[in-house]
């Protein structure tokens, strides 16, 4: 037996004999010892100090168990047993062990966090190489500070579900907003989602990520687009015998779709045609072209009409076309104005994140994600809520 072995066994011996007011010494004596060299015990050895161990830290005050935790969460070899009652204890005890200890495994650490509350949830958030697993329970808390923390990990492994949660609640939480632009493994498509709302400072960002976008892979996006889209009008009009697909698709195979066009269909308010024909125009999936044209503050719509050369006559009147009411109608006098100071060469940046949103153009140029579910509702609905 080596001379720290016999030593650790000289300790446990004591653990039952020694008077309260020494337990804190010999805790500390005892986690001296082992922490010298753990590997150096017999796994019988290990379950004999993590027993006593466990009890004098159970007993210990809050100052002295939060000294223990701190030594214990950077050790790999930690005893299990009182690494899971320290995660178990008081956040300011279990803080260090849930953010460091690797003693921890996936299983044992949602079990933990399950039966913990925000303040658990936030130390585990900062843990280097968050599995996916982690990253989805602690995305579902609904907590704002754990959200928060979780999207400043950078080391934290997203599932596709997961980064969706977070998106969603960037809408309604600011402060989630900045971390995730900052996130540089979110992919195109999910940033695109951020743009429409968050500040024009982090708009810059965004932007400044389109330089990484290789143009020959947004032209991929672009034609595959438009394919779905003559796709969808042909394979509606014939199921639906409706007249509005067949006359677009009819426009889209004489190549006949463009400003002229827009202008006639929005002024005979055929939504339906509108649709697929603005989407076709500007080399978007039907899904993005439906988010642009319901984003009532305009801006969106003065992107993608300066991107692809749509004059100012057209857009005003695409704009007093799709208010709702006199506040939509007071915004659309203001968009004017604003449509006019968009550059086009920032409208061009934008217009690659927009047309790389389909799978086609997914799987072009990022294949860290899973494909997002493309499907479409049935675009006369979509139509409907123009």
């Amino acid at each position: 037996m080596t001379a720290g072995a016999s030593r650790l066994l000289e300790l446990m011996d004591k653990a039952g004999d020694v008077a309260p007011d020494a337990r804190s010494a010999l805790l500390r004596e005892l986690a001296d010892v082992f922490l010298t060299g753990p590997d150096r015990f017999s796994a019988a050895e290990r379950a004999h100090f993590d027993a006593i161990l466990t009890i004098l830290t159970r007993e210990a005050s809050p100052a002295l168990r939060r000294e223990i935790a701190e030594r214990l969460a950077d050790t790999p070899a930690a005893p299990k047993g009182v690494v899971l009652a320290l995660a178990r204890d008081e956040i300011n005890v279990a803080e260090p062990v849930l953010r460091r200890s690797q003693a921890l495994g996936e299983q044992e650490l949602l079990d933990l966090l399950r039966e913990g509350g925000p303040g658990h949830w936030k130390a585990a958030a900062r843990r280097r190489d968050l599995s996916e697993a982690v990253c989805e329970f602690l995305t579902e808390t609904n907590d704002e500070d754990t959200l928060v923390t979780l999207a400043k990990n950078q080391s934290a492994r997203f599932s596709m579900r997961a980064i969706h949660t977070l998106i969603h609640e960037a809408r309604r939480r600011q402060a989630l907003q900045a971390p995730l632009t900052g996130r540089h493994d979110l992919p195109p498509q999910l940033l695109t989602q951020l743009y429409f709302f968050v500040s024009t400072h982090l708009k810059k960002e965004i932007l400044a990520r389109t330089e990484f976008l290789d143009p020959s892979l947004v032209e991929v996006a672009v034609t595959a687009n438009r394919r779905r889209i003559l796709e969808q009008a042909m394979r509606e009009a014939e199921a639906q015998h409706s007249d509005a697909k067949r006359f677009i698709a009819d426009k889209i195979r004489a190549g006949a779709v463009d400003e002229a066009l827009l202008k006639a269909l929005i002024a005979e308010k055929q939504y339906t045609e509108f649709l697929f024909a603005f989407a076709w125009l500007a080399g978007v999936d039907m899904a993005a072209a439906q988010t642009i044209l319901k984003d009532r503050t305009f801006e969106s719509l003065a992107v993608v009409c300066r991107a692809i050369g749509v004059e100012r006559q057209t857009f005003a009147k695409i704009v007093f076309n799709l208010k709702r009411d006199n506040h939509s109608k007071a915004m659309a006098l203001r968009i004017l104005d604003i449509y006019i100071k968009v550059p086009v060469e920032a409208a061009d940046r934008i217009m690659r994140f927009w047309r790389m949103r389909t799978k086609e153009g997914r799987n072009a140029a990022f294949t860290n994600f899973a494909d997002e579910d493309d499907s479409a509702q049935n675009s006369g609905a979509r139509a409907q809520h123009l």
